[in-house]
């Protein structure tokens, strides 16, 4: 069927080459505003501006549809979109992993802060000076201070004047290597590599389960997830973790004979990073079978438990090395970890976010058992079943980024979903079916990228800086006796400013005054920092108990960028209120990308 038969062909092929351009314009356009924030000059008195990428990003879909189904309608059914993207699908899967890594490694977090990102990074200091525990600069007070002296991140012991990480090693192994071989900057490339292994590796399994169309859309999808894009920026265990599991799905579905023991390491690695998911192993174990020849699923299944022991193994013998017991975490004891009466609000939460930061479609690919031929896809649910229930029981979060527990199987349900898409893109025109997959391919990506900059993934990196900005501000500023109490910086103090933390939530009210005296008597100059949202907590918690609680006094240094943090000096109240003038230092927000 001819498309505008008024129109010569030549002008029919300006149109769509016209269209083509005025694709990648818009998307340069938008590609630019989300990385720079926009534009704005003058061309001959005439204003040019863009500060939202959305619109071009609209654009570019519209005009990349049209063009393509302007093509297909006039095309030879071979020539169409819809049969010439088996031959391209490895080439646009390359394209969008790489997209990935660009976008992970240049809005990265690049300070290690709060209780996860400290844990992780400090710990992998830890493995690559091959140090298992960290001495306690406090070790003298603990016996008076007791928990108050362990930062976010850890805990005491078993040797009395050492801490210990309670995150499991996996990533800060990883980071460790990145440390010795890259330098400092390595450990915050770890995950931003590991999030382009990933939805490379999605490709890689769509293709063995299914055809090289779904692999495209799946790999694409998970891309741009919400979720995966938010984490991706993260030096947290969420992305590798998901990297180690979707690599045994690859092996599992591979016929080498040498396949199975891949598919046993990349568990290994998986448990090492996450303990509490071995469950899931038993999933793996049953792909590893079900993808092997039939006279050949007992010695597959035997290679494959023999090659996930090693990691199980370490996990037992660092918990009962640092914890006390093969099966006690540095969360604590099981019994603490779970109950029964979680389930019901956990389910609902979990179901709303993920709908919520990938619409309804995320679920469609539940149904691929019935209606596509995805060799597994019954295994794949009962994966993203079994790791539903291992944080079901789990404690109760209020907010959506902990959606992230159920990472790992998100690129299934890309691939079940795409699947079941494509499905039914197939019951449609030849001539229609590559547009409707090229408005799927651009146009949910483009929806998760305007999710993502609502939820602030892009601006996360400037927030988290406050960490190593306030941190170096206290290691240069502070007299080396300083002791500061903190709650969420008390790792990152240690880390940057190189002074010792308390954590002030751990003090009992009646307590603070004695604490405060303990810690001056053994020659330490007290400070107080507190994040903008802590101060509210800490007044609560101490002004009916010490005077320091009612924060009267100005800060001596400031830092103001996404969030405020505030220094005070605990000396300084009685001199303020004595009339003296105190000043207060600005902590420069800047960012430095190198």
């Amino acid at each position: 069927m001819t498309s505008f038969p008024h129109l010569t062909p030549s002008h029919r092929r300006s149109l769509r080459i016209a269209l083509v351009v005025g694709a990648c314009v818009a998307g340069g356009v938008a590609v630019w505003d989300l990385f720079t924030g926009g534009f704005y000059f003058r061309v001959l008195g005439i204003r040019v501006s863009s500060w939202d990428a959305s619109k071009p990003f609209r654009i570019a879909i519209l005009a990349t549809v049209v063009a393509l189904w302007l093509h297909d309608r006039e095309a030879e059914p071979r020539q169409a979109s819809w049969n010439r993207l088996t031959r391209l699908a490895p080439w646009m899967a390359a394209g969008v992993t790489v997209a990935c890594i660009v976008v992970a490694v240049h809005f990265r977090i690049l300070s290690a802060g709060g209780a996860d990102a400290y844990g992780y990074v400090s710990q992998a200091h830890l493995w690559a000076s091959g140090q298992l525990i960290v001495r306690d600069p406090l070790a003298p007070l603990t016996p008076v201070l007791k928990d108050a002296v362990v930062p976010l991140g850890y805990e005491r012991a078993r040797e009395p004047g050492w801490l210990a990480p309670i995150y499991s090693p996996g990533l800060p192994m990883l980071m460790a290597l990145a440390l010795r071989v890259i330098g400092p900057s390595g450990i915050y490339l770890v995950v931003p590599l590991l999030a382009g292994v990933t939805v490379w590796l999605t490709y890689a399994l769509a293709r063995r389960t299914a055809d090289n169309r779904t692999a495209m859309m799946a790999s694409a999808l998970l891309a741009f997830s919400p979720m995966f894009l938010f984490q991706s920026l993260e030096p947290m265990s969420d992305v590798p973790v998901t990297a180690c599991w979707i690599a045994a799905w690859v092996f599992a579905a591979s016929a080498g004979a040498l396949a199975p023991l891949g598919a046993g390491l990349a568990v290994s690695a998986a448990v090492l990073t996450r303990p509490n998911l071995v469950p899931l192993s038993i999933v793996v174990a049953a792909a590893v079978a079900l993808y092997g020849d039939s006279g050949q699923r007992l010695r597959r299944v035997v290679l494959f438990a023999a090659a996930m022991l090693p990691g199980c193994l370490l996990v037992a013998w660092l918990n009962n090395r640092l914890h006390g017991s093969p099966l006690r975490s540095g969360y604590g004891p099981l019994e603490a970890l779970y109950a029964w009466d979680r389930f019901w609000p956990n389910l609902v939460r979990y179901t709303k976010w993920l709908v919520q930061l990938h619409t309804p479609a995320i679920l469609i690919g539940l149904a691929a058992p019935f209606v596509v031929r995805v060799k597994g896809a019954a295994l794949m649910i009962a994966f993203t079943i079994a790791l539903l229930c291992a944080y079901l029981f789990y404690f109760v979060f209020d907010s959506w980024p902990f959606t992230r527990f159920l990472l790992p199987a998100l690129p299934l349900l890309f691939i079940l979903g795409s699947s079941v898409a494509l499905w039914l893109i197939g019951r449609a025109p030849v001539a229609y079916r590559g547009a409707l997959v090229f408005l799927i391919c651009l146009l949910l990506p483009c929806w998760y990228l305007i999710q993502a900059h609502s939820l602030g993934a892009f601006a996360i990196q400037r927030a988290e800086h406050r960490y190593d900005a306030v941190g170096q501000a206290v290691g240069e500023s502070l007299e080396p006796q300083a002791i500061v109490f903190t709650l969420l910086e008390s790792g990152s103090v240690r880390l940057y400013g190189n002074r010792p933390t308390l954590r002030w939530d751990l003090i009992e009210p009646a307590d603070f005054s004695a604490v405060i005296a303990t810690v001056r008597a053994h020659g330490y100059v007290p400070y107080l920092l507190l994040e903008e949202w802590e101060e509210a907590q800490f007044r609560e918690r101490f002004a009916r108990t010490s005077e320091f609680g009612r924060l009267d006094w100005p800060p001596v240094m400031r830092y103001d960028g996404a969030s405020t943090t505030r220094v005070y000096a605990l000396d300084d109240r009685a001199r303020y209120l004595d009339g003296a003038r105190i000043h207060t230092r600005n902590i420069s927000a800047g960012l430095n990308l190198q």
